[in-house]
């Protein structure tokens, strides 16, 4: 009978050995690292407690929203609403805030990062969707606001009513501070200000509009081209004037607004509105004329009086001297008769009583004019 080699048995002795050994050392150097002092591994932090952290949330306006007032910081306004984040805890928080009108507003959303007993204050303005601007009365809705809490379950959800004004409303504020914003309604490509203009060629000259630009055939010598831009100037504006005599724009009195604000916000037409239903008051016709004296390249501006406002127009890009015009003449005034109205005004009321907004310079600061969603009952009319 064969028997194995002993030799071979001696591979798996090796090995054996190799392994007790291994586990020999494992076990001496945890024993060494415990005789040393080593620390464990740091235990997981405590969740911030939902005490340590509280909301206000306030919606200041009463929750009235000026659409045409959202953009380019007017001086007397009001954000949507301000949400104050409280962490009373003694660990930094990270915290996620959106918020969204439905059907009005994109959702906005911001990080907040707060340190271990710090109060932090937010603005919160979802920008409103182009169906805000048209909308054409007061109407309730609803500002949803909602905090999630990065690495937590901390979290906080609360609804308020706002009141979505017109896009025509426009709150001027105290002492007309945010009189500057009337260049929004100041509109130089709507279709109803093109038409205008368009009907204006038949009362200028040559039935050229061409804004500052002489024409290329006629420059004069150098000492009289202010002269003869100036007298351009005029002949247009004499033709836009014509153009919405002919057209047969009346005055009709201020419509009214609602909410909180009835002393210091107005219904102010858009030139759409004023030019397809020939009708308007003096802010009405004024921000119309403006508007096509935009559209021509020309520098318009409105004037504010106590009670009143007018129109005008440079005379010269960034001139001094300035065309004014008093449109409440129509539909029967001439061009002189609104010329000498408004000229009237300007010597019966003192300076610190009125106002000059020039366009030109509001749409340096972002003022621009407000987004052209025409409805159907005046497109129609168009």
């Amino acid at each position: 009978m064969l028997t194995k080699p002993k030799f071979r048995t001696k591979p798996r002795r090796v090995a054996d050995l190799f392994l007790c050994v291994t586990v020999l050392l494992a076990i001496l150097i945890a024993d060494n690292h415990r005789a040393m002092g080593a620390e464990p591994p740091p235990a997981a932090p405590e969740p911030i407690s939902p005490f340590d952290v509280r909301y206000q949330l306030d919606v200041p306006g009463g929750g009235e929203i000026f659409p045409a007032l959202t953009s380019s910081g007017p001086i007397q306004y009001w954000p949507l609403a301000r949400l104050t984040i409280v962490n009373a805890s003694s660990r930094p928080l990270i915290e996620t805030v959106s918020a969204v009108i439905p059907d009005w507003s994109r959702q906005s959303a911001q990080t907040v990062n707060l340190e271990p007993n710090e109060t932090r204050t937010i603005q919160l303005n979802p920008e409103l969707l182009p169906q805000a601007f048209e909308n054409g009365e007061i109407r309730r809705a609803t500002l949803e606001v909602r905090v999630s809490s990065l690495g937590s379950a901390l979290g906080y959800t609360e609804t308020r009513p706002v009141y979505l004004h017109s896009a025509s409303d426009l709150f001027w504020g105290d002492r007309l501070a945010n009189a500057q914003f009337i260049a929004r309604w100041v509109t130089p490509h709507d279709p109803a200000v093109l038409q205008l203009v368009s009907l204006a060629r038949n009362y200028v000259r040559r039935g050229r509009l061409a804004g500052y630009a002489l024409p290329s055939d006629s420059v004069p010598a150098a000492g009289a081209q202010e002269q003869a831009v100036a007298a351009q100037v005029q002949d247009e504006a004499r033709g836009i004037f014509e153009a919405m005599k002919h057209r047969g724009v009346s005055y009709v009195d201020s419509i009214s607004t609602f909410g909180n604000f009835k002393s210091t916000a107005e219904r102010v037409r858009l030139p759409r509105e004023t030019l397809s239903m020939n009708g308007a008051n003096c802010i009405d016709i004024s921000v119309a004329f403006a508007s096509a004296i935009e559209n021509l390249g020309l520098e318009p501006v409105i004037v504010l009086v106590p009670g009143h406002a007018f129109t005008g127009v440079r005379l010269a890009p960034g001139s001094s001297q300035i065309l004014y015009l008093d449109l409440t003449v129509l539909p029967d005034g001439t061009f002189d008769a609104a010329v000498r109205r408004a000229q009237s005004w300007l010597q019966k009321t003192p300076r610190d009583q009125g106002s000059l907004i020039d366009i030109a310079t509001a749409r340096t600061h972002q003022i621009y004019p407000m987004p052209q969603v025409i409805p159907p009952i005046i497109a129609r009319k168009l």
